[in-house]
């Protein structure tokens, strides 16, 4: 009787952990074909919109990263550059000046959506705590080992590997608050940071 109970939760277990996977990728699959590029960077115009779709939705009650109004804040999210996936294993530059928005941030996560856990506890820059060149430009390292300068350290998600359902280790967000005009009117053109990948290992 026992054999049989322990048999049928460990086959609940395993169907609800799948239809979870199925569920994230048929999620993912959705929002990816209701976004619009900008170079490697990609947005949603529907994103916090009262005509946004139940796919939309639903991923942005599960992601909990995209909640406000578009015309309280933009999103744009990188998670590729030129095809390849963003890599922990990478060191990538970050390369911007200021956007017309009130407040703007650079942060990245993992493929889990999550703040990657590492020592510094620094998981984002924004427009009031950049160190800048004199012009105003800035330049932010991401990369797993320290780095001089504005450093954004990346590392391992904290969920488990095989809960993984992306190809990319992590990806960056932008967020604009209180955006302008280009951003909300020509999101596919709007000034964005520049991103370049400069080695691997």
């Amino acid at each position: 009787m026992l054999k049989n109970v322990s048999k049928l939760t460990a086959a609940a277990i395993i169907t609800l952990l799948l239809s979870a996977v199925l569920l994230a990728r048929t999620i993912g699959a959705g929002l990816s074909g209701m976004t619009l590029q900008n170079g490697d960077w990609a947005t949603s115009t529907a994103t916090g919109s009262e005509d946004a779709s139940l796919m939309l939705k639903a991923g942005v009650a599960l992601g909990g990263l995209l909640a406000s109004a578009q015309s309280d804040s933009m999103y744009y999210r990188l998670s590729a550059l030129d095809g390849e996936p963003l890599r922990l294993n990478c060191r990538y530059r970050i390369e911007g000046k200021d956007y017309d928005a009130n407040w703007w941030s650079v942060t990245a996560y993992g493929w889990d959506n999550y703040l990657m856990p590492n020592l510094p506890r620094r998981y984002s820059f924004n427009n009031e705590n950049l160190v800048r060149d004199t012009d105003g430009s800035w330049v932010i390292t991401v990369a797993a080992t320290e780095q001089p300068g504005n450093w954004l350290p990346i590392g391992p998600a904290g969920a488990p590997g095989w809960r993984k359902t992306t190809n990319h280790d992590f990806d960056l967000l932008l967020r604009l608050y209180t955006p302008g005009e280009a951003y909300l009117n020509t999101p596919m053109s709007a000034p964005l940071p520049r991103v370049i990948r400069e080695d691997c290992q």
